[in-house]
């Protein structure tokens, strides 16, 4: 076989084999990129569910003033980008259900919210 040959040959597997090396270099960098992301993204969701709760205690506490700042809270959580639809049917259904509570306590007279 010519030299020539040889060497046009071990050049080429040389070459296919660094080109496989980096593009399995680059395949993984980019699957260990979208994990981070993933990971990122489960603990920003994580904090809004802290949130979320902490909120919801707000505005199922006994003080007005602290159940409207829980239910603003609430409304500014359904704002968050980390809110996907399920967060917002359920912040909507919860809000609803504070401020039904908060108007029935109005509407009792008197008497009745002293007694209870």
């Amino acid at each position: 076989m010519n030299p020539w040959w040889q060497a046009g040959l071990s050049l080429l597997v040389g070459l296919l084999t660094a080109a496989g090396a980096f593009l399995g270099v680059r395949l993984s960098v980019r699957a260990n990129d979208r994990a981070t992301v993933q990971r990122e993204l489960s603990a920003r969701r994580e904090e809004w569910w802290r949130r979320f709760t902490w909120a919801a205690e707000l505005a199922l506490d006994e003080s007005p003033v602290r159940r409207v700042t829980g239910l603003k809270l609430l409304a500014k959580l359904a704002q968050s980008e980390l809110a996907e639809r399920d967060e917002c049917l359920l912040l909507d259904v919860f809000q609803g259900r504070v401020l039904d509570s908060l108007l029935d306590e109005l509407d009792q007279p008197d008497e009745e919210r002293s007694a209870s």
